[in-house]
């Protein structure tokens, strides 16, 4: 390695597990194609039995399932790479509690967000999204596993506000 580390081993692994997901959701999204696709032609034969078409639909009931947390973590990938933009923090809030609520088992937890206000905000999108969703995770592990979590979005002065009780807030300029 050449230069002076800026990141701590922490912040360097887990840059470095970014670089890693999007190859590997890449990778797992080819066969999980031929998989879903597979079971999609097999349940198409009308000589296969009742207990095959069950464990059939299972396979593709699965795969789909798995393919949208795959296309959800794609897109929170590729988000980050986009420039500034005006974005609604109410919207960009709702999208972060879809994507939590597809890709982390929540158990006996509620996940919702809240938009008091439609502030706007000039942003990278992929920098709110993530800023967003570590809030969210941050309520889940304070949530312990149960009860309830929102994302409130309010507009505080001349800020954009997107808090949770007990994880934190996020305050960005709001656009004029």
């Amino acid at each position: 390695m050449t230069g002076t580390p800026t990141r701590g081993p922490d912040e360097r692994a887990l840059a470095v597990l970014g670089r890693l997901t999007r190859g590997a959701l890449h990778e797992i999204s080819n066969p999980l194609l031929a998989l879903t696709g597979s079971a999609e032609l097999a349940l198409a034969d009308r000589e296969q039995g009742p207990k095959l078409r069950g464990r059939l639909e299972i396979v593709q009931q699965t795969g789909q399932e798995i393919t949208e947390i795959v296309r959800a973590l794609q897109g929170f990938v590729r988000t980050q790479h986009e420039e500034a933009t005006r974005l609604g923090l109410a919207d960009a809030a709702a999208e972060a509690v879809t994507l939590v609520r597809r890709v982390v088992p929540l158990g006996d937890v509620t996940l919702d967000v809240r938009a008091d206000d439609e502030p706007e905000v000039v942003e990278p999108p992929g920098a709110v999204a993530a800023a967003l969703v570590g809030l969210l995770l941050d309520g889940l592990a304070a949530a312990g596993g149960h009860g309830s979590v929102e994302l409130v979005v309010r507009n505080d002065g001349a800020d954009a506000v997107a808090a949770v009780t007990g994880a934190g807030e996020l305050r960005l300029e709001a656009a004029g």
